[in-house]
C-alpha cells in the first residue's frame, strides 16, 4: 500500500510540474519536431554531407541502430523508419529519416513523433539532436 501511495504522489507529482512547465515553455507542448520545419526548434536544421547518399545512409542506420531505435523499415531510396522508446515510460515515438541528394551533397531530414499525448517535455528534439551529433561523428560535417 506505501508504494502504491509513493507512485501515485510521484505521478501526481510530474503531472503538476508538466502542467505547470507547459504554461511556461511552449517548447514541451509539441509533439512532433521535423529537422527545418518545427518553428520550436530553430536551431534544428536538416544536415548536409559532402559524401554520397549510399554512404550517408549506412551511417545512418547504423547510428538509428546504436541509439537504440528499433528500425522498421530501410528504403534504398533514402527513408529509414524506426521507433524509439522513452527510457522512463517506455512510450514509443516514430523516428522518420529522410536522405535525399542534392547535387553533389546529401540532405538528411529527421522527424520525430510521439504516439502519445500532447507534448514530450523536449524528448523529440533531444533525440533528433543527439541523432544529429553522431552522424556527424560518422560521417563528417558537411
Amino acid at each position: 500500500m506505501k508504494i502504491a501511495r509513493k507512485v501515485g504522489m510521484v505521478l501526481l507529482v510530474l503531472v503538476v510540474v508538466r502542467v505547470i512547465a507547459g504554461c511556461f515553455v511552449p517548447r514541451l507542448n509539441i509533439n512532433d519536431v521535423t529537422t527545418g520545419a518545427t518553428p520550436e526548434y530553430p536551431e534544428l536544421q536538416p544536415q548536409v554531407f559532402a559524401q554520397s547518399t549510399d554512404q550517408v545512409f549506412a551511417a545512418a542506420a547504423a547510428v538509428a541502430r546504436a541509439q537504440g531505435w528499433d528500425v522498421t523499415e530501410e528504403r534504398a531510396a533514402g527513408v529509414i523508419r524506426a521507433v524509439a522508446t522513452t527510457r522512463l515510460m517506455h512510450f514509443k515515438d516514430d523516428v522518420t529519416v529522410t536522405l535525399s541528394p542534392e547535387g553533389t551533397r546529401t540532405k538528411v531530414v529527421v522527424r520525430s513523433h510521439s504516439r502519445v499525448g500532447k507534448g514530450d517535455l523536449g524528448t523529440n528534439a533531444r533525440r533528433i539532436k543527439l541523432f544529429q551529433e553522431e552522424l556527424a561523428k560518422q560521417v563528417g560535417s558537411g
